[in-house]
């Protein structure tokens, strides 16, 4: 049409320019009307080909369409309006990708990366041959309808299970192109199923109390059911692409990890673990999980598909019977001033354990004992007996022998007290020291009727070790 309004243009300034030359005013008035009638003529086709070009171009654009239905610039357009992800390659490089193929793999605005890339790279390593064959199959413009089930790759390194299937696109000079479509197997699975009809599954992932959530190979949450937000208060748009263990409990993130990484990783195929949330409030929420891979392949990096269930209501009843429920030896040792441990065998006899009679002994709870780095034992035996304590309690692990010894605590309120204690070191099975464990009981207050000089400690580890304890009780 461009062509043809110049060429019309042209014309018309030639025929000016030449009818100018000879015109003269002495012509005759025959002459300069038809001059005249033929100018008025030129403006009127001018303006009726303006004026039904529109009308006529759909017939010269579905004529030219229909003579080049073989051409690439037909192939991509037509590939780019079909309502699944589709691809056309040239052999087995992607010369062309429409916008559902680049959401499907996670893709989505990498159109620029895609194209020229050998379609192996988004092909799972072993499914190429599989691919090759159809590429083969396809070559020589055989169509390929058999649709077979291979895996792709996802934009984090995931496997996605698809069908696909390949058609032979015939160009002149060409026979390698091909349009590739592909479906993914779940939304196969589904439109098979006479009965999806019948059910709304999104609908029923939005109701169901327990958090359902997918992570990819990093960790990252790519999907989680509106139960997060109703239960911990954080937005989907705070949480997608988040790290999950940034929502576990900091004492559980190192478990947590230990039992999600070989999901991950296709070392397992599933896990079953108890663990703590915290909600937006900082509060921490009990949840059951269980989690599987997202593949059926052994040591294949894979997303992970699991439920977070909550069992906040099942711990705390737990605790409430576990604080009800008393152990045996501690009610036996509860009618006592007395108080059975384990400890580290350093200067501080650091205590890892302590039975509730503590605080009757020393007036420390066994929380401010046990496992307390402010905390140390030697502190409160009194300070003319800490070095004969101490030099005692060394000698008889050297022989390997029990240890039994009289010296005198200070409680937290300066009580002093009489103790016996009791005790032995725990070796390993090389003969190593592992801890020391015993028991410390109350024989009498420091202004009782036992005389201080008679228990001299000095006494008590000069005495052979048998004799030792009897004879104290005795006196």
């Amino acid at each position: 049409m461009t062509l043809l309004l110049l060429c019309m243009a042209t014309l018309s300034t030639i025929f000016m320019i030449t009818f100018g030359m000879w015109w003269e005013n002495s012509a005759p008035f025959t002459v300069h009307m038809t001059a005249l009638i033929m100018f008025i003529v030129t403006i009127f086709s001018l303006i009726l080909l303006i004026t039904v070009y529109p009308i006529l171009r759909p017939r010269f654009t579905s004529n030219t369409k229909h003579n080049n239905l073989d051409h690439l610039s037909w192939c991509t357009d037509a590939s780019s309006k079909l309502s699944t992800p589709a691809a056309v390659l040239r052999g087995y490089t992607v010369i062309f990708t429409n916008n559902m193929f680049l959401d499907e793999l996670g893709l989505s605005g990498s159109n620029d990366q895609v194209i020229g890339m050998p379609i192996t790279n988004l092909v799972h390593p072993s499914e190429h041959d599989n691919l090759a064959q159809m590429i083969a199959m396809s070559t020589g413009a055989l169509e390929n309808n058999e649709i077979t089930t291979i895996r792709m790759l996802y934009v984090d390194g995931t496997s996605i299970p698809v069908h696909i299937s390949l058609s032979p696109l015939q160009q002149s000079g060409e026979s390698n192109l091909n349009l590739l479509q592909f479906t993914t197997s779940s939304h196969h699975k589904a439109v098979a199923s006479p009965l999806i009809d019948q059910f709304d599954s999104r609908f029923i992932l939005d109701s169901v109390e327990q958090i359902m959530f997918q992570i990819n190979v990093d960790q990252q949450l790519i999907f989680i059911n509106p139960s997060w937000e109703r239960m911990l208060d954080y937005t989907l748009v705070e949480s997608i692409n988040k790290s999950l263990l940034s929502f576990i409990h900091p004492e559980d993130t190192q478990l947590f990890e230990a039992r999600l990484g070989p999901l991950s990783r296709g070392q397992r195929k599933s896990c079953h673990l108890q663990t703590r949330l915290i909600a937006k409030n900082g509060c921490p929420l009990w949840v059951e999980m269980r989690a599987s891979t997202a593949s059926s392949l052994k040591g294949e990096f894979t997303s992970v598909i699991g439920s977070f269930t909550d069992i906040s209501r099942m711990k705390q009843t737990e605790i409430s019977m576990k604080a009800n429920r008393k152990d045996p030896i501690d009610m036996i040792l509860s009618g006592f001033p007395s108080m059975v441990y384990r400890c580290k065998n350093d200067r501080s006899w650091s205590f890892e354990f302590t039975s509730d009679g503590c605080l009757e002994l020393t007036e420390y709870e066994a929380y401010e004992i046990a496992k307390s780095p402010g905390f140390s034992y030697m502190q409160i035996i009194h300070e003319q007996d800490k070095t004969n304590v101490w030099e005692y309690v060394q000698q008889q692990i050297l022989k390997e022998q029990k240890f039994q010894l009289i010296y005198r605590i200070i409680t937290r309120t300066g009580k002093i007290k009489w103790v016996l204690e009791q005790g032995q070191g725990i070796y390993s099975s090389t003969g190593d020291l592992l801890s020391l464990e015993g028991l410390i009981t109350q024989i009498s207050h420091a202004n009782s009727n036992i005389n201080p000089a008679l228990l001299s400690l000095q006494s008590l580890l000069v005495l052979p070790e048998n004799q030792s304890v009897n004879y104290y009780m005795q006196l």
